[in-house]
């Protein structure tokens, strides 16, 4: 498995020599980079990825690995369908394990109001086709019989996946660069070259590209890269925490009262005030969680 954190002490994986061209060159090496990259490659387009650190260095091997179908917008479900399909085809042509599982995801409702907005994602799930399912009080504490606490009920979606983040998304750029993207680690990309009002080159700490086509994925720097072009995307960062046990899995753990997690017996870990403590799963005995804020006011 690949060690994780990753820092800048750890070996550069990717290392081709700077192209004078490239067809597109994507600026940033996370998982929409890569996968970006990777995708167009298989189009036969040359592709050319730039990651001033290390692959997943940043968000992407550091967030939870989930591949969420449950509480999507409508509008939104589709794609993540159709992710899931991909997740499973590209967990096979990576030639190696990514952590790729089938755990589900459960969200716990405190209040007849949380209820009742589960209800709504379920007549969207319906229309799609998910498998998605609301608990009542009874059945939520037999799902998670060592809950501290009882709650009013909870949705749960058993085809939800999650990943390991910082193993998968190595992996696919282990896959891309053997489809013939051309993969660059500490080199930063410091502005697009403009003529005539559009994209001729990017700029790199290594060099020029010359390129028409530019695809901008460096996550919380997007915004900063940007401003310099006059160019505003609203941009939201949220820090979290993610914590991670080691094996085998604790009965319970308390992280921030009145919090408990506990593991029930089937790979399934509970939390209270889901909506500011996230449980993501537990697999082979590591158990990990997340605390963030409450992004999701009931």
């Amino acid at each position: 498995m690949t060690n994780f954190p990753f820092t800048e002490a750890m070996p550069i994986q990717f290392q081709a020599p700077l192209p004078k061209a490239s067809e597109v060159v994507v600026i940033g090496g996370g998982v929409t980079g890569v996968t970006t990259a990777l995708f167009l490659a298989r189009r036969n387009i040359s592709v050319t990825l730039l990651e001033k650190g290390r692959i997943a260095g940043e968000q992407s091997s550091r967030n939870w690995g989930w591949i969420r179908q449950q509480g999507r917008d409508a509008a939104e479900l589709p794609i993540v369908i159709e992710a899931q399909r991909l997740w499973r085809q590209l967990a096979e042509e990576c030639g190696q394990d990514i952590g790729l599982k089938q755990t589900g995801v459960t969200y716990l409702a405190r209040t007849d109001k949380e209820m009742a907005g589960f209800a709504k994602f379920l007549k969207i799930a319906e229309m799609h086709g998910v498998d998605t399912r609301l608990l009542d009080q009874g059945e939520t504490a037999r799902l998670i019989p060592a809950m501290s606490r009882s709650f009013k009920g909870a949705m749960t979606t058993p085809s939800d996946m999650r990943a390991e983040p910082w193993v998968a998304v190595p992996a696919l750029a282990r896959l891309a660069a053997r489809q013939g993207v051309t993969i660059i680690e500490n080199c930063a990309a410091r502005t697009l070259d403009i003529s005539a009002g559009r994209i001729s080159g990017v700029w790199t700490e290594q060099g020029r590209i010359a390129t028409s086509n530019a695809v901008v994925a460096s996550g919380a720097w997007t915004s900063l890269f940007l401003r310099a072009h006059g160019v505003s995307i609203p941009q939201l960062s949220v820090r979290a925490t993610v914590a991670a046990t080691g094996d085998p899995c604790p009965k319970s753990m308390r992280v921030q009262s009145p919090t408990t997690i506990s593991h029930s017996g089937a790979g399934r870990m509970a939390v209270t005030r889901w909506h500011r403590e996230a449980p993501i799963s537990c697999m082979s005995g590591l158990t990990r969680f997340v605390t963030r804020p409450n992004l999701f006011p009931p």
